[in-house]
């Protein structure tokens, strides 16, 4: 009985080390070739933006409801249910960034940024607030990233509970 516990947890063990190779690799990959960026996709005017903002806001619609739910029910506590919580926040305080930049795109002329879409790009002058604001929004990665990080320490102490759980 004794062996076969510390036989799973040694293939745990090796799973994780498999997993961390994959991801390491994958992650290599794409530091190395980043010419192609899939994640990016044009919308027609004027109907591919209007369809894209309502998809914000009902994005974030979804997020606050359950934000509110997973406040509301008092089952629902512990650390995974917290960071769940935090991952609606940054959402949708970057659903908010992203649909405010999308509509200030609208306001900008082609020269108003220089080197756009690469990573010198500049304001050009006159400086005005809606180039600032639209600049700023330009960095929404700020919201997103602690967003999954928050997602990802959630989904794994869930997973830990559950183990933990199944184990008894």
């Amino acid at each position: 009985m004794l062996s076969c516990r510390l036989q799973q947890k040694n293939d745990r063990i090796k799973m994780k080390t498999l997993s961390f190779k994959i991801l390491f690799f994958l992650f290599f990959l794409l530091l190395v070739l980043p010419e192609a960026c899939w994640a990016l996709q044009p919308h027609g005017e004027p109907e591919g933006l209007y369809v894209h903002q309502m998809a914000h806001i009902l994005f974030m619609g979804a997020l606050a409801y359950l934000y509110w739910h997973t406040r509301k029910t008092k089952d629902l506590v512990g650390k995974g249910w917290r960071y769940l919580q935090y991952f609606c926040l940054f959402l949708i305080a970057w659903n908010i960034v992203a649909f405010t930049g999308h509509t200030l795109a609208h306001y900008l002329e082609p020269t108003d940024i220089i080197s756009k879409g690469t990573w010198a790009a500049k304001l050009a002058p006159p400086i005005t607030v809606i180039k600032i604001t639209y600049f700023l929004t330009r960095m929404d990665h700020f919201l997103n990233v602690p967003a999954l990080v928050a997602l990802l320490i959630s989904l794994r102490t869930f997973y830990y509970e559950a183990l933990e759980e199944a184990e008894k």
